[in-house]
């Protein structure tokens, strides 16, 4: 029985009807709560039964692999906590009569639709359903972004919807010619769109038209994963959007976008080679992470500044898919800590932002004093996104080097110089932050606003520190999985 699966994507949906509907805010409260923990439940249970029998179904409409596994772990986990956080930081908005009750229901339909569309997204086996659900998922992002409706909001999200909307078109022409390249063996039908069909007949395609359909799919979707050069929505929209949907933009949708260049990648990589799109990908992947090492100095907001950690990220994560391998283990593991450590960073943040009213990096200081929740989220956020032990992220960094090391030594030193410069960079604004004279004290928060920020904390930081260790069996036995996608081996260092 497939419905863990069914639970899972559909449960948001029911929340955000039942969101706009509600008349009362603890009505939308409670059911905020219910889909929070329906979402890590099932997201789990998929994991289980895909760890246990493999690849997973539920009638034709969804269909479930390692790879969405993966993904379904991630946004699962990440999505529970920040929809309780999003429960305390706008519950805490409307105390302060900066929304009213119409806005605050919106606000849920939105932020729940937005998580099944990107679920919906990663439980596909149809490349066309997937850019339909990822188009989906655009749209409700831009509206959260400019949500509280000031001009530099919806300046931010006009720009997200005008980038996201030619990379999503780019994203279709390379869709377009999966499908001309398939449909010459599979025939004109819906068997010539879905992933496990263009997997067994990969080598019997087009070489020209995968190449070309791989670089469509790499800019397209590499825009709305913030990778350079097609990154310059990023900041705005972290820094302008609502601190939750910040969090959930940084976490999930930009995994959700490296999660479709992967589709294509393994379609690419069965056609010509592992050579033509490896290479493509490591090259954007270190000139992400060179531009936000650059960056990193010269932020004053701090939203912005954790918004260029997830341009890093999300570099490194390329760097190692692209490198194959026991790369491409260290890359998804990147994916899971990024997106536990960077949420845990905007919860902080937002609480921060929630205190002092303002974003100014220089005039906030002493928050291990003054705001022990935030200082301390921000604390373990920082360590882990620096790549410290013994968090996952270092795990991943230090595998990803191995592995190019052992296949393109000068791409190691290259990549060791990046992290070096990111780590120095990124630590000393972090620390200007946590350290130093305790500043202005700022309002205080509420007690139900601390409450589900501590919640949305605690559970992130929990998970961090217990996969920081080592990597739970099943989840070895996933990421082997995935590497298996790829038509190679894990051949660990």
């Amino acid at each position: 029985m497939a419905w863990p699966l069914a639970i899972l994507v559909v449960t948001p949906i029911l929340a955000a009807v039942g969101s706009l509907l509600a008349s009362e805010r603890r009505a939308v409260e409670a059911l905020q709560c219910v889909q929070a923990g329906a979402m890590l439940a099932s997201a789990l249970l998929v994991v289980e039964r895909v760890i246990a029998g493999g690849a997973l179904s539920a009638s034709t409409l969804l269909q479930t692999d390692a790879l969405s596994a993966w993904l379904d772990l991630i946004i699962g986990v990440v999505g529970s906590t920040g929809t309780l956080y999003a429960v305390g930081y706008m519950g805490e908005e409307m105390t302060r009569g900066h929304l009213t009750m119409r806005r605050y229901c919106r606000f849920f339909c939105l932020f729940d639709l937005y998580m099944a569309a990107m679920l919906t997204a990663v439980n596909q086996d149809n490349i066309a359903i997937m850019w339909i659900a990822i188009e989906g998922s655009t749209l409700s992002a831009a509206l959260l972004i400019g949500f509280e409706r000031s001009k530099a909001a919806l300046e931010a999200g006009w720009k997200f919807v005008i980038l996201s909307s030619v990379g999503i078109a780019l994203a279709l022409f390379g869709t377009i010619l999966i499908y001309y390249s398939s449909e010459h063996v599979l025939g004109v039908s819906s068997e010539a769109l879905r992933w496990s069909q263009l997997y067994l007949v990969a080598e019997r395609l087009h070489p020209s038209a995968i190449k070309i359909a791989f670089i469509f799919a790499l800019i397209g979707y590499g825009t709305k994963a913030g990778v350079a050069p097609m990154h310059t929505w990023l900041p705005d929209a972290h820094a302008e959007a609502p601190t939750p949907v910040s969090a959930m933009l940084s976490a999930n949708m930009l995994t959700l976008a490296v999660y479709a260049i992967l589709r294509f990648k393994i379609i690419t990589d069965r056609t010509v080679g592992p050579d033509f799109a490896g290479t493509l990908v490591v090259g954007l992947g270190l000139l992400s992470l060179t531009i936000a090492a650059t960056f990193f100095l010269v932020q004053r907001d701090f939203k912005r500044l954790f918004a260029y950690s997830s341009i890093e990220h999300i570099g490194i994560a390329l760097l190692g898919f692209g490198l194959g391998g026991a790369g491409i283990f260290a890359g998804a593991w990147h994916l899971l800590n990024h997106a536990l450590a960077k949420s845990t960073a905007f919860y902080g943040a937002g609480l921060v932002f929630l205190a002092h009213e303002h974003k100014f990096l220089d005039r906030v200081t002493g928050l291990l004093v003054h705001m022990p929740l935030s200082g301390t989220a921000i604390l373990v956020a920082g360590l882990a996104l620096a790549g410290l032990p013994p968090f996952g992220l270092f795990a991943s960094e230090v595998l990803i080097a191995v592995r190019a090391y052992a296949v393109r030594p000068e791409i190691a030193g290259v990549f060791l110089l990046l992290l070096a410069l990111a780590f120095a960079t990124l630590l000393y604004q972090v620390f200007r932050m946590l350290l130093g004279t305790p500043g202005e004290p700022g309002r205080p928060l509420s007690k139900p606003c601390r409450l589900f920020a501590w919640a949305a904390v605690g559970i992130n930081v929990a998970v961090l520190g217990a996969i920081g260790v080592t990597v739970p069996p099943g989840l070895t036995s996933l990421l082997d999985a995935i590497v298996r996608l790829f038509n190679t081996t894990m051949e660990m260092p």
